[in-house]
């Protein structure tokens, strides 16, 4: 039986990831800040008629150095000290402009979807080399398309994927791959997440009334995240995956782009859609 380590599985892909792997086979270590919802992944698993005896919840909070220290402890003395995926999912973000967030807000969403990856998979490493395993980041499109309002969200998520470019390099001597999940919109329920920041009198205030109601809009474009997390799933079974695997029309399109258009005209055409130009 196969181990993995999912992070942020109470919601999202990391919810239905779980539910999927563990009716394929695998022994699933779920993870998530709030152990009171460990029902919305093993209710999920009960409707896809997965064994929930295959996932284990485990409490585990990514933006702290003592809980994943802890929670690496206890999901590799029930492995026997291998592992063979680890799946960083878990990640937030905040809807505010940059100069409106205070210092502490931005070092926990780095520490949440970057720092907290980068120390799990460093203590994972042994396990992971022993059973040439493999690790995967959920990265987001916010790398192709300027994304005003989530500039630290979309820091963490070009870091990320820069520091798997590199690993999957250094790891491939041991067999270890690396998998980057770049996914577009989906209904992961991602953005009722966000965590607003407009302080009274900020200078941003009449931006944020022309764009908020914009960027809401997009849900309505988003697709059923399940597709894409069977993909997901799919490429962590695969021999010998791809590094950067783009899910969604939306997400294809816009990384051609990034390739092939100028930063000018991607700014307009996000200026036009969040009415922010000057």
């Amino acid at each position: 039986m196969k181990s993995v380590l999912i992070t942020g599985t109470s919601s999202g892909f990391g919810r239905e990831v779980a539910a999927t792997l563990a009716g394929r086979g695998w022994r699933v270590f779920a993870s998530m800040r709030d152990t009171g919802n460990a029902d919305r992944v093993l209710g999920l698993a009960e409707s896809m008629r997965a064994p929930t005896s295959a996932i284990h919840v485990v409490p585990l909070d990514v933006a702290s150095e003592d809980s994943r220290a802890l929670a690496v402890k206890n999901v590799l003395e029930i492995t026997g000290g291998r592992l063979d995926a680890v799946v960083h999912n878990a990640g937030y973000s905040t809807t505010g402009f940059f100069e409106d967030l205070a210092p502490q807000q931005i070092r926990h969403i780095v520490e949440t979807n970057l720092l907290g990856a980068m120390d799990l998979t460093q203590r994972l490493l042994p396990a992971l080399r022993e059973a040439s395993g493999r690790i995967a980041v959920v990265s987001s499109n916010a790398v192709n398309v300027p994304h005003p309002m989530f500039s630290v969200y979309a820091a963490t998520k070009w870091a990320l994927e820069g520091w798997c470019e590199a690993l999957a390099i250094e790891l491939g001597p041991f067999g270890v791959d690396v998998v980057v999940f770049q996914p577009g919109n989906h209904d992961t329920g991602f953005g009722e997440h966000a965590v607003p920041v407009l302080p009274e009198a900020s200078p941003y205030a009449d931006l944020a009334r022309r764009a908020i109601p914009r960027l809401s809009g997009l849900a309505r474009y988003s697709r059923p995240s399940r597709k894409a997390s069977q993909r997901m799933c799919d490429v962590l079974e695969s021999s010998r995956p791809r590094l950067r695997i783009r899910i969604g029309a939306d997400d294809v399109v816009a990384s051609w782009l990034a390739r092939v258009t100028t930063y000018g005209l991607r700014r307009r055409g996000i200026e036009w859609m969040t009415d922010l130009g000057r």
